[in-house]
């Protein structure tokens, strides 16, 4: 660290720390958009997924957002989790979230850089307070201590690593388009039955209504393979030490909130997966979230395992991972409508298994995937893109923050290419040093 650098705590930049407004949130435009803590977890806050609020206008200058507040979760396993605003509608932030305005003479991004960070997430969760929900309160979660260099540097240190946010940034719409281009086409053929050829074919009653002749109604849990998950005893360090076996929660897709998804926050060995519920599957299988948030899917590339709030449906030769992906998608309202609990609202694998869904002639679900494969193969090379972008970020903000790079010499990545290739000579010399 550079001597002159100032060392304080999180606080001490703060112009103003404020607590959310509490309200019910609705997709009707009634108020301003209502910020909460499901939408800061992914990657980038998809506005048009953010409910809205009923505000008075005198209440609402006191929770409106501006360009530059930091946000952060203060309840739950996502505690410590943190957004930068930057471009956005009119909104204001839920109760569950911490407002940061950040003072004028400190540059807002170089510090929303450090309280996104994972070093920041990992110090929260470690001073959590709370049994059965834990939380942090203002104090805990500006409690932070940082080192603050000269404003230029700040400048400078803000402009290197958001330049790798904006390549992820814009990875992650082109990720967004060609989704969305592949569930329009699962749209076109297998809801609207408008599949190439389909004036040949005539449609059939069904207790779906018409489909086309040639196409099998059946029960979901009668096509492929539905696993559920479990967790090893918390208790028992045995069952998680050393761990190797990729185990998905909840938080891992919506974190992710992509289509594909690699790893796991937490693995357990081979022993927490015998003593657990916990079922190992292949790469390509397609996951759910059952419970809570329900209807968050990824496919997984590697072989992996999920805790007890999922639904996974192993793809075969009748519905492919792309069909069953797609499937779920297109009935995520239907599933979440049939959920039920009193705590937490679940659907369990025996309501799953019998939703009913309409099986297409084998050479049509064959020209479909020959189709969406390259779609979904750029997707998923987009994401890889981005974890890479996201690791060499992440490697390079300690470092910087740390005075350990002189900021001097690194260049503003314009590319995915110079984003890897700018971090690696001067990384190679910090590790070394």
């Amino acid at each position: 660290m550079v001597k002159s650098w100032e060392k304080i705590i999180l606080r001490d930049v703060c112009e103003k720390i404020n607590y959310g407004f509490t309200a019910s949130s609705t997709m009707k435009p009634i108020g301003p958009k209502f910020l909460r803590i499901t939408d800061i977890v992914p990657e980038l806050i998809n506005w048009n997924d953010v409910p809205f609020c009923s505000i008075s206008e005198q209440e609402a200058k006191k929770y409106l957002l501006e360009t530059g507040d930091i946000v952060i979760a203060r309840t739950g396993a996502t505690s410590g989790y943190a957004k930068h605003i930057k471009s956005h509608p009119s909104a204001i932030f839920a109760s569950y979230l911490v407002r940061l305005r950040i003072k004028k003479e400190h540059d807002s991004q170089y510090i929303g850089l450090i309280v996104e960070s994972g070093d920041y997430k990992r110090f929260i969760q470690a001073n959590l307070g709370g049994s059965a929900q834990p939380q942090a309160n203002a104090q805990i979660l500006t409690s932070y201590p940082l080192s603050l260099p000269p404003l230029r540097i700040q400048h400078k240190i803000a402009s290197i690593l958001s330049a790798y946010d904006d390549l992820i940034e814009n990875n992650t719409r082109r990720i967004a388009i060609l989704e969305e281009m592949a569930q329009s086409l699962y749209q076109e053929w297998f809801v609207h039955y408008r599949f190439p050829g389909h004036k040949k074919n005539k449609l059939v009653e069904s207790e779906l209504g018409l489909i086309p002749e040639g196409w099998q109604l059946q029960l979901i849990g009668d096509v492929v393979e539905v696993l559920g998950g479990g967790t090893p005893s918390t208790k028992n360090p045995e069952y998680w030490l050393d761990g190797d076996i990729i185990w998905f929660s909840p938080t891992d897709l919506t974190a992710a909130s992509s289509m594909f998804i690699s790893d796991s926050a937490k693995k357990i060995n081979a022993q927490g997966l015998q003593k657990s519920s916990a079922r190992l599957f292949p790469a390509g299988s397609v996951m759910m979230t059952s419970r809570a948030t329900i209807g968050v899917i990824a496919i997984n590339t590697q072989p992996a395992c999920t805790n007890q709030g999922f639904i996974t449906c192993l793809p075969n030769e009748y519905m492919s991972a792309y069909q069953l992906y797609f499937w779920l998608a297109e009935n995520k309202e239907k599933i979440i409508s049939l959920a039920s609990g009193s705590t937490f609202r679940e659907i369990n694998k025996a309501t799953f298994r019998g939703l009913p869904v309409v099986i297409p002639e084998q050479k049509v679900s064959q020209h479909f995937n020959s189709i969406v494969q390259p779609l979904c193969q750029q997707i998923e090379n987009l994401i890889f893109r981005n974890i890479n972008l996201r690791r060499t970020r992440d490697l390079l903000l300690p470092k910087l923050i740390a005075g350990e790079l002189d900021v001097e010499h690194l260049s503003v990545p314009s590319s995915v290419e110079e984003g890897l290739e700018v971090a690696e000579e001067p990384l190679e010399a910090a590790v070394s040093m």
